[in-house]
């Protein structure tokens, strides 16, 4: 038998056996309290554990109507039968209004058990539908917490892409509220043109059959339109709401990248300044270089030469019978010659002149010959003429002097390198043109850099042969496995005519 705890709203101790009766045979096993006023009802009611309530339509001071509302002030499920003997059909219908859950004449107790085993599931149906409420609420109320505390927007789009959830922060950055875009189309809203205005060719990524087929979807710079007219830059990220294998929503999140597409501005317009600045200084720096190594070369040579045809009057016109002088003017001669390579070696350096005067080609090729001759290290130096009229080729299409220079100082940096850290045996230079380009390669033999990439950060050599050829419109890529030597590979664009 089923037990059942009963409370009976009853003022007859024999219709409450009646009662009880029906339930025995019923197949219940009931445990019956009976109480007679509201307030031993509400006393019962609180202590809990109750099945069901059985009443009275009508006692000497309580009625139904009024121990329906007071279980229904404690518990809205339990249920609510009225068993009475004698009361209409219009009075009935109007306490099943008032949420009674059945009634039941005395003279037909026979349907009380049936009554209450339906009731009974429909009261247990009803919980767990309280109870799923309950937790979709507390669900939804967490979710909501949670969004309201992101740091960026978040919408959810059905199906069709109409609206279904937005956050706060969405709200904020759009200017939209959830009730302005609720079921709307939000695509046509915020989304179908781009940042010059003109409508998207291309059905939005955030689709959710597009995100089924290709999962979730991140792009770090578009566009979204506000309420107001203005755009925002945002970075994007939608991934599908799938059930049994099928999209049914899109989760739209979003972020305002105003702020960092605005210090990316600045670090490009700073880099560009930068650039600008550094190449102004190298420009200065080699006009410097330039006039000092002509001042070397023409002014300081020519006072040394003078020295020389002085010395050598001298040695003319001495008496020979004076035993130091012959000695005197040997060392003299020696001196001024030793000078005379010191400052043609310094002026070299400061700037070769031949690069002026021959081209880059010439002045390469003295570079190379005077590094093998210093270090012991073979060079191989090859212009490989592409075409007919090559730069390399056809002094008539001279390299302009900036870039004549940036390839000199490159190759100059490079082999110094080798010099003083690639333990190499050979180099070899190599100079292509291709494409209204300059390909410059430098190899050697050595025993390479174990870490490229720390050397990249920290060698000022390589730092400056790259900011050279950037600020060419070039390129400067390092190559190297230990024991394999390094290959640096530069290219620079090539301006006909030698236009700046």
């Amino acid at each position: 038998m089923t037990r059942l705890r009963v409370l009976l709203v009853e003022d007859s101790e024999d219709d409450a056996e009646l009662v009880l009766a029906a339930l025995v045979e019923g197949g219940f096993d009931p445990a019956l309290t009976r109480v007679e006023t509201r307030e031993e009802m509400h006393e019962a009611l609180s202590s809990g554990g109750w099945d069901v309530v059985i009443s009275d339509y009508n006692l000497p001071r309580f009625d139904a109507l009024s121990a329906l509302s007071t279980l229904r002030q404690i518990d809205e499920d339990l249920p609510f039968i009225i068993v009475s003997g004698c009361m209409g059909e219009e009075i009935a219908v109007s306490l099943m209004k008032e949420g009674a859950s059945d009634f039941v004449m005395k003279d037909r107790l026979a349907r009380l058990a049936p009554a209450i085993e339906r009731e009974l599931k429909d009261a247990g149906i009803r919980r767990e539908h309280r109870k799923s409420r309950d937790a979709l609420l507390a669900s939804e109320k967490l979710l909501k917490g949670i969004t309201s505390s992101l740091g960026e927007g978040v919408i959810v789009l059905d199906e069709s892409g109409r609206l279904v959830f937005m956050n706060p922060e969405a709200e904020r950055l759009l200017g939209w509220t959830h009730e302005e875009l609720r079921h709307r189309d939000v695509h046509g809203v915020i989304h179908s043109l781009n940042q010059d205005g003109l409508l998207h060719q291309q059905p939005d990524y955030w689709s959710p059959d597009l995100l089924m087929q290709g999962g979730m979807r991140r792009t770090e710079e578009d566009v979204f339109w506000c309420k107001d007219g203005s755009l925002i830059p945002v970075s994007v990220v939608a991934s599908a709401m799938v059930e049994k294998g099928r999209a049914v929503a899109a989760v739209i999140a979003f972020q305002d990248i105003t702020d960092r597409k605005q210090a990316e501005w600045e670090l490009i317009d700073s880099s560009r300044r930068l650039r600008e600045l550094t190449a102004y200084f190298e420009k200065a720096r080699e006009e410097e270089r330039t006039r000092i190594a002509r001042e070397l070369h023409d002014e300081l040579g020519q006072m040394l030469m003078g020295i020389k045809l002085d010395a050598k009057w001298l040695e003319s016109n001495l008496p020979p019978d004076i035993p130091a002088v012959p000695g005197k003017l040997a060392s003299m001669f020696r001196l001024i010659d030793e000078t005379v390579d010191a400052m043609r070696r310094v002026a070299a350096d400061l700037r070769p002149v031949m690069l002026d005067d021959l081209g880059l080609v010439a002045a390469v090729e003295w570079l190379t010959e005077e590094f093998g001759r210093r270090t012991g290290i073979a060079v191989s130096c090859g212009f490989d003429v592409c075409e007919p009229g090559c730069c390399i080729e056809d002094e008539g299409y001279l390299l302009d002097s900036a870039l004549s220079t940036a390839a000199f100082r490159i190759v100059q940096e490079c082999l110094t390198n080798v010099a003083r850290h690639a333990e190499a045996k050979k180099v070899e230079v190599r100079f292509r043109c291709e494409d209204d380009r300059l390909l410059l390669s430098v190899a050697d033999d050595g025993k390479g850099m174990p870490d490229m990439q720390a050397m990249r950060r920290n060698s000022f050599g390589m730092l400056g042969m790259q900011e050279r050829a950037r600020g060419m419109g070039g390129s400067v890529e390092f190559h190297s496995r230990p024991g394999e030597g390094v290959r640096v590979e530069v290219v620079l664009p090539i301006r006909p005519g030698g236009q700046p």
